[in-house]
């Protein structure tokens, strides 16, 4: 039985032969390093392809200088992590032939810049933006590649995909007014922690105001720390306080089966004498114990609308910012209802 030739595969010293140079020039090229002859480089760059010795990805990193690495920064300082943001940016870089690079602590500005000057990403997403930016500042500064995942104060000549969280909050306000609520609380982070102001927060406070203000409503504004395990006795205690609140609003779903659990944790009954709006996303909607009434936050489309703006500027397909809000959709479910007229004693009410 006649034997199968064996294929021999290309190695380093084939190029290296073939280039008519040293192996560690071959492995200084491939690595990126700049301390080669640029004629010497793009001699072994031309065997290197017509050998076909490096995957696709790698020839193109090796052509264009660049790593075709996208690094997501996701520092948590007031949110878990968004699996389904992450997963969006992911997929859209894969699909265009870009890694993505997670970082979720915390950076010093020479860690940010090293990033970029050390080749270690062309371009960064950025998370849990604050309304005054230190990254956004430096960056903007420096002229690197980024994009936002949220709003600073002043988005002038920058490119964001945010939720349009004020329009999601005013729409979940005036949902609870035509039931006939007029004590509805809204629990959220504090919009300034450890002396960085959240964008995100600070956006949806300001539109509960004016919604309180537009349909003649009291403030009733409970900030709490929704990544803690204790969310449902500070929101319980909150309840206590504030006995006549029959409605609850929470822009950030990271709280939403805490604040559920203080509400039974207080007698309550959902949507019978208690009505609540959240905010998640449809995958963790399915998972709770009944439809809540939510506003829809479209997280993996935010993280491939990112994704995109930023790979689209990293190869001159966009030079103008790109400010995408995305539309917050109220999905009425069953956790909301017309507010109970008073009943006997021990039950909560309104005449």
């Amino acid at each position: 039985m006649a034997q199968r030739a064996k294929i021999k595969k290309t190695t380093i010293i084939d190029i290296a032969r073939a280039s008519g140079v040293s192996v560690s020039t071959v492995s200084r090229i491939l690595n990126n390093k700049p301390d080669v002859a640029e004629e010497t480089r793009q001699r072994v760059l031309q065997v290197i392809e017509e050998q076909k010795f490096a995957p696709q990805i790698v020839w193109q990193q090796l052509r264009s200088g660049k790593s075709r690495t996208i690094t997501l920064h996701f520092p948590q300082d007031f949110n878990p992590p968004a699996q389904d943001i992450i997963t969006g940016a992911a997929l859209r870089c894969a699909g265009e032939g870009y890694s993505l690079n997670l970082i979720a602590n915390s950076l010093t500005e020479n860690d940010l810049l090293t990033l970029y000057r050390s080749g270690q990403a062309d371009g960064m997403i950025l998370m849990e933006i604050l309304t005054r930016d230190w990254r956004v500042d430096l960056l903007r500064r420096h002229g690197y590649p980024f994009v936002m995942i949220g709003r600073c104060e002043d988005n002038t000549g920058l490119s964001y995909v945010d939720l349009d969280i004020g329009q999601g909050v005013t729409d979940a306000i005036r949902h609870l007014v035509e039931l006939g609520h007029r004590r509805i609380g809204f629990v959220t982070f504090a919009p300034v922690l450890q002396q960085k102001e959240y964008g995100y927060v600070t956006w949806a406070l300001q539109a509960y105001r004016r919604a309180c203000q537009q349909f003649d409503l009291p403030v009733l504004w409970q900030a709490v720390d929704l990544k803690s395990n204790y969310v449902h006795d500070a929101v319980s205690a909150f309840l206590g306080q504030m006995p006549e609140i029959t409605a609850l609003v929470t822009p950030q779903n990271a709280g939403v089966p805490g604040i559920l659990k203080a509400i039974q944790m207080c007698g309550r009954r959902v949507p019978h004498d208690f009505s609540v709006v959240g905010l998640v996303d449809d995958a963790m909607a399915d998972f709770l114990a009944f439809p809540l009434t939510a506003i829809r936050f479209p997280s993996r489309k935010m993280g491939d609308e990112a994704a995109r703006i930023l790979i689209a500027r990293l190869e001159g397909k966009l030079l103008a910012a790109q400010h995408v809000l995305l539309p917050a959709e109220l999905h009425v479910r069953g956790s909301t209802g017309p507010l109970a007229l008073p009943q006997t004693s021990g039950q909560i009410g309104f005449s």
